[in-house]
């Protein structure tokens, strides 16, 4: 971190311009531990919005979009991320981007078919409850395209019975991970199918 009286550049994005207020300090400070460390405090997905104090979602949010604007050609890989809930969705455009992985999104079973039709992608995420087609249902039919049966598919879900995992093993689900998913469980999901 440089204090300057120059703009941040590119190649050298922490720098605070003077004069020295606190607000800068404190907004560089939370994009080096988001970018360099890859931590973002008290995001958890599909959480309760009563979980995070006041606006800290707000705040996480905005302060992980500055760390990590990336431009398209930055992603190495793709994934399809298919929830009804835009909070739920958001949370994981965010860890996503800290992983360098860009992101399509469906809110329907339907728009999930439609994107998975004319694009292909790395990993895929699914609500098991979906307006319309369920996600176990759209599961079976991706393992059932052989163009994409190796693409891991998540299920993500707030029901955590056994009998939904045994529902979701035998939809072909690689993984099921019940929300609320912490910021780690989902880094390490995420990191290990796409080695």
């Amino acid at each position: 971190m440089v204090i300057t009286r120059e703009a941040p550049t590119e190649s050298d994005p922490y720098r605070i311009r003077r004069p020295f207020v606190a607000t800068r300090v404190l907004s560089i400070l939370d994009q080096i531990v988001i970018k360099e460390l890859s931590y973002v405090p008290e995001l958890v997905i599909g959480a309760d919005a009563g979980t995070a104090s006041g606006n800290t979602e707000q705040l996480v949010s905005n302060a992980a979009s500055k760390a990590v604007q990336s431009q398209p050609g930055d992603f190495r890989h793709r994934a399809l991320v298919v929830d009804d809930s835009l909070p739920v969705r958001k949370q994981i455009e965010i860890e996503l981007k800290l992983l360098g992985v860009a992101a399509d999104f469906a809110e329907s079973g339907e728009d999930a078919f439609s994107m998975l039709s004319s694009n292909s992608y790395d990993i895929i995420f699914l609500d098991v409850v979906l307006p319309g087609v369920d996600g176990y249902k759209i599961c079976k039919t991706i393992k059932k395209d052989k163009s994409k049966k190796a693409t891991p598919v998540i299920m993500l879900t707030s029901k955590s019975s056994p009998f939904d995992r045994i529902r979701g093993t035998f939809a072909g689900c690689n993984t099921y991970l019940t929300k609320p998913v912490s910021h780690d469980s989902f880094q390490k999901v995420v990191k290990h199918y796409l080695q």
